[in-house]
């Protein structure tokens, strides 16, 4: 009995493995195993509404919520409206505006530097998120860690998340 309970208290809450994201352009570490789904979606981009679809993994670990999204560059839209667009998309089910949540520069070796890959953070009182977008190639990226108000492993395990996406 005491080997079991000292085996179930060592287990981490978070088991991080090496994920092909996609169409295998990045590579995650996700502390489990992600459902995938694909929906179209509508963005406002370069003041017009633009039709994609939408690449959607996700996973449910030590209450925390990570989600690895993609999509192609819409037609007619700039790489950097659409990275734009899908920020303010993300903040609108939270009832964020942008002002509260300030893009950050964030380096991710490999990616295209025009636009600048962005990491942003929101607090509400029913959520906190992190999330980074950037784009390579012809693909748009989102990354994100979903959790409640006072979740404490929320920052280091963003940041796990988000250190150890990879391009091939």
């Amino acid at each position: 009995m005491a080997v079991l309970v000292c085996a179930l208290g060592c287990t981490p809450a978070l088991n991080w493995r090496q994920v092909t994201a996609g169409d295998a352009q990045v590579q995650l570490l996700l502390p489990c195993k992600p459902d995938q789904a694909t929906r179209d979606v509508v963005l406002y981009a370069g003041g017009r509404e633009v039709s994609t679809t939408l690449m959607l993994q996700g996973c449910d670990a030590g209450g925390l919520q990570f989600t690895f999204g993609q999509m192609s560059l819409p037609s007619g839209v700039t790489s950097t409206e659409a990275l734009a667009a899908w920020r303010l998309a993300s903040l609108a089910p939270l009832k964020a505006s942008p002002s509260e949540a300030l893009p950050e520069v964030w380096q991710l070796k490999g990616v295209d530097i025009a636009p600048q890959p962005v990491r942003t953070r929101v607090s509400t009182d029913a959520h906190q998120v992190q999330w980074v977008w950037f784009v390579h190639a012809d693909k748009i990226y989102q990354a994100a860690v979903y959790g409640k108000p006072k979740d404490k492993s929320l920052p280091e395990a963003a940041e796990t998340y988000f250190s150890g996406i990879q391009l091939p």
